[in-house]
């Protein structure tokens, strides 16, 4: 069993020098690259659409509600990398999205012990928001063209979930008829894995799509931009 594992092992590390030797790589020591990217689905957009049909959200109002429209901006994710070595580099990483919907809840009040047959209207404009910051590595596999990236990556760090709820009404017995709420959501945690392929059109602009999960969303495609750091200094010096 250890002579396999050894012939093995042996295998692995004579197919990556192969690797490494026979095929280009893009990414190199001293680059920077720029990149944002938007991705689908937008998972939480539908959960939060499921949640509004529920009972217990049904439950919160006092007469017949309707539900506006519910919009949202689809998860997007705004990164910086420095490459330390031209297989791994080390960046920055901003991801956020939001989610927005009315709601209007009409009923009638009793005056002087009687239904007035008027309808009085509650408003709750609700607005999620989803923030996150963190870290990302990545380590890039060499591939046959330069213009071409493939890596692996994970984006570590903090999420900040709030929800924002502006209420009006026209219900004079309501205490507080005009009002705003800012309530913290559950979630600090930021794990976004990912793998990401990059191709360059030239040297500094390219595309960016990604599989994995970032926020809720799958897929992802954006833009690149990418300068390296030795380049420029040898520019100052010429």
């Amino acid at each position: 069993m250890k002579i396999r594992t050894r012939k093995y092992f042996i295998a692995c590390v004579f197919f990556l020098f192969l690797f490494g030797n026979l095929f280009g790589q893009s990414f190199n020591q001293g680059d920077i690259v720029f990149g944002a990217n938007i991705g689908v689905p937008h998972l939480y957009k539908g959960i939060i659409k499921l949640a509004t049909k529920t009972q217990a959200f049904k439950d919160q109002f006092d007469g017949s509600f309707e539900i506006s429209a519910i919009k949202g901006l689809n998860p997007v994710c705004v990164r910086t990398e420095f490459a330390i070595s031209e297989y791994f580099g080390l960046g920055l990483n901003y991801s956020f999205w939001n989610v927005s919907f009315n709601v209007t809840d009409r009923y009638n009040v009793l005056k002087a012990g009687a239904v007035t047959g008027t309808d009085e209207v509650d408003t709750y404009k609700f607005k999620i928001r989803s923030a996150s910051l963190g870290i990302r590595p990545n380590l890039h596999i060499p591939f046959e063209n330069k213009m071409n990236d493939l890596y692996l990556g994970v984006g570590l760090g903090f999420t900040n979930n709030s929800v924002e709820i502006d209420f009006s009404s026209t219900d004079v017995q309501k205490v507080k008829k005009n009002a705003a709420y800012n309530l913290r959501l559950p979630g600090t945690i930021y794990f976004a894995p990912t793998l990401g392929y990059r191709h360059y059109f030239n040297y500094y602009f390219g595309a960016n799509f990604e599989i994995g999960y970032e926020k809720g969303a799958v897929l992802q495609a954006g833009l690149v931009f990418k300068f390296n750091v030795n380049d420029t200094k040898k520019e100052k010096k010429d």
